[in-house]
């Protein structure tokens, strides 16, 4: 029998366990960028920003972190994470360094515009120990219990075209895809083609 999947606020102590899960969920694309001391860089950074954190929904079980979720919501804070994630390359990896993943960044950067009436799920992860037990699925009921009290008519997300667990995941819970976008630089930087934009009416 599954245990109990308990959701809370991430806060600032999660910083390291959330950039492990960072890593362990999104290795293709914070390890080319970050270089190899990405985890510190990571950890670091939501030290410094807190804006994820503050936007972070923080899966447990049993007591241990099993999963994440960022969203972006018209009253969420708004993205001043440049800044940061430069003085966290700095600090770990130098001035060139700090140089080369900004500009990685920047290139491979799909931000997403805002809409009044639109829950963004920008990052979801789930511990590679823990998938299976739903927690992924009860991440995304979550997003739709917020997008119901802020009023908001549209969930939306993106991934990646190969990710086909999780196409399928969120085709099941009601997602169809928008559009599609084909990228060389992503693939050139991360090995991934391109991805799909997806939503869900609420």
């Amino acid at each position: 029998m599954t245990s109990e999947i308990i959701l809370r606020p991430a806060t600032l102590t999660d910083a390291q366990v959330l950039a492990q899960l960072w890593m362990a969920t999104f290795p293709d694309k914070f390890g080319p960028i970050l270089g190899h001391k990405a985890e510190r860089v990571l950890c670091d950074w939501l030290r410094l920003s807190e804006r994820h954190l503050q936007t972070t929904t923080l899966a447990e079980i049993s007591g241990a972190v099993a999963g994440f979720m960022v969203l972006e919501t018209p009253s969420a804070p708004r993205a001043d994470d440049g800044r940061w994630l430069w003085h966290a390359l700095q600090l770990n990896n130098g001035i060139f360094g700090a140089l080369r993943g900004m500009l990685l960044m920047l290139l491979i950067d799909n931000r997403h515009p805002h809409h009044q009436n639109e829950i963004y799920i920008e990052m979801l992860g789930v511990d590679p120990a823990w998938r299976g037990q739903g927690v992924a699925h009860r991440l995304i009921a979550h997003a739709e219990t917020v997008a119901q009290q802020q009023n908001a008519s549209k969930l939306a997300l993106a991934v990646v075209r190969d990710n086909l667990p999780a196409i399928h995941l969120y085709e099941k819970m009601g997602f169809t895809t928008q559009s599609e976008r084909r990228s060389r630089l992503l693939k050139w930087i991360t090995g991934h083609s391109g991805y799909y934009e997806m939503a869900k009416q609420i």
